[in-house]
């Protein structure tokens, strides 16, 4: 059996999405914005980031950095960087890593929710040379310093995402989806419309 890759259809048909979300989302993607995708967990950020990926042109290469499997190629483009707790340094890790995307050289890349790298280190050192979509726990409603928290980012390195999509999850009738849309404006998130 195999693994269902949501697409922005799917998370319209389910109510997760509207159309009018998606549509905002996908010109971020296309321009190259540094989007960031905050929930808790099981809020569905993993499946919004491979519906968005629906988006992303075939001739653009895409690094995704994801741990122990977590995330499957679906499309050709994609270029997967699994990494692991394997005995290594943290910093041996990220460098390697680092040195991947660079290698990759990708229109985008990914980070889904992992603490097997320096996320801080990688953000610090390539956002400006490549665009982002990155995934982070946010568990209370202060989402600047929940993901200053979980990613161990400073407000400069938030401040460099364009759009800020929060996610909720209902815990009593298990549906989840976005919530709001940000444009992260002086260093203030500003939802949009």
């Amino acid at each position: 059996m195999g693994v269902y890759i949501f697409t922005p259809e799917d998370l319209v048909r389910y109510g997760s999405a509207t159309e009018e979300q998606l549509k905002v989302l996908k010109e971020a993607l296309l321009a190259k914005k540094n989007v960031l995708i905050v929930g808790s967990s099981r809020s569905g950020k993993t499946k919004l980031v491979e519906a968005l990926l629906h988006y992303v042109p075939d001739d653009w290469k895409v690094a995704v950095i994801t741990a122990y499997g977590e995330f499957k190629p679906f499309k050709p483009n994609l270029a997967i960087i699994d990494t692991q707790f394997e005995g290594q340094p943290l910093e041996n890790r990220t460098a390697d890593v680092i040195a991947k995307i660079k290698k990759i050289n990708p229109d985008y890349v990914v980070i889904d929710t992992l603490h097997t790298v320096d996320v801080a280190k990688i953000l610090l050192e390539l956002m400006g040379h490549y665009a982002f979509i990155v995934t982070s726990l946010a568990l209370a409603d202060d989402i600047k310093s929940e993901v200053g928290h979980w990613l161990r980012i400073g407000g400069e390195t938030f401040d460099r995402f364009d759009v800020v999509v929060e996610l909720k999850r209902d815990w009593r009738t298990g549906t989840k989806g976005i919530n709001k849309i940000y444009k992260v404006k002086n260093g203030e998130l500003k939802p949009l419309p």
